[in-house]
Order: structure tokens, then C-alpha cells, then sequence
């Protein structure tokens, strides 16, 4: 009796005559998404390819893998001998002494050639150049105590 009375209570009124009619609301629970036509189903997606790990690092000579400590390397990126930037960018040598575009595998040769130890890590980026992170990334960690040495 309690349970109908409540109902009754909450029951809306219509009519000229005053009968009880039950009005039930159906409709969505939450609020409907304007934008929910635009969504690209998950299939149809760009996915990325996962960016590489930026701590790897090739080491020369190999024999050296788990002993060099190269934390006190001098380091080399491209973009310090890249004929193509400018100084501002961060070319560090005269552009007549520079190379367009070198590489980090190019550096490393060079470097093998000379016997002079160093760690190529392949996937880091030139902070004050943008580009290069993308275009022409990696940096070469150089022992300059064994080249002078040597």
C-alpha cells in the first residue's frame, strides 16, 4: 500500500478531468554525442610505427662492449658537420671544411678508419635542431684521450 501510494504521488496529472495517468520517460541514458558520426572506427586508424629506443648504442671496438665507460665521451652529431645548416642551426665547423648531410654510420667509418674508439647511438636527436630528429638523427660518442693518444 505504502509502495502504490509513493507511485500515485509521483504519478503526473493530465487531462481537464483531473485523471491519473503514469507518464514514463524513455530515452538515453547519457547525453547523445553531436559529434559521435565523425569517429574513425579503430580498423581504419593511422597507427604509428613504435618509436626506437634512444639509449641504443653501438660500440667500436666490440671487444669493448661491456667495459667501455663512454659517459665521458665527447659527443658528435651530424649537424656539426653538416655543410647544409648554418651556424645558428648548429654547425660547428667552417662550411668549407663540412660535408652535406653526413650520417652516423658515415662518422663511425671514418672513425673505425682512424682506430679511434667511440659508441654510435644511432636514434638521438640534435636538441637545438628539430630537423634533425627526423631527417638525420643520431649522435657519435668520441674517446678524443685515444685519439690524441694514438
Amino acid at each position: 500500500n505504502l509502495r502504490r501510494r509513493e507511485e500515485r504521488a509521483r504519478a503526473t496529472t493530465m487531462g481537464k478531468k483531473g485523471g491519473k495517468v503514469r507518464v514514463k520517460q524513455v530515452g538515453p541514458k547519457a547525453p547523445v554525442n553531436p559529434l559521435a558520426d565523425l569517429v574513425v572506427p579503430p580498423e581504419e586508424m593511422i597507427h604509428l610505427p613504435p618509436k626506437p629506443d634512444s639509449n641504443i648504442t653501438h660500440i667500436w671496438p666490440m671487444s669493448e662492449t661491456f667495459t667501455m665507460d663512454y659517459k665521458q665521451f665527447h659527443a658528435i652529431y651530424p649537424t656539426y658537420l653538416d655543410a647544409t645548416k648554418t651556424v645558428k642551426l648548429g654547425r660547428r665547423i667552417a662550411a668549407s671544411d663540412a660535408v652535406p648531410d653526413p650520417s652516423v654510420q658515415e662518422i663511425g667509418e671514418a672513425l673505425r678508419a682512424m682506430n679511434v674508439r667511440h659508441a654510435v647511438q644511432p636514434y638521438k636527436g640534435y636538441p637545438r635542431d628539430a630537423e634533425s630528429r627526423w631527417d638525420n638523427p643520431g649522435r657519435v660518442l668520441v674517446d678524443l684521450g685515444d685519439a690524441a693518444a694514438g
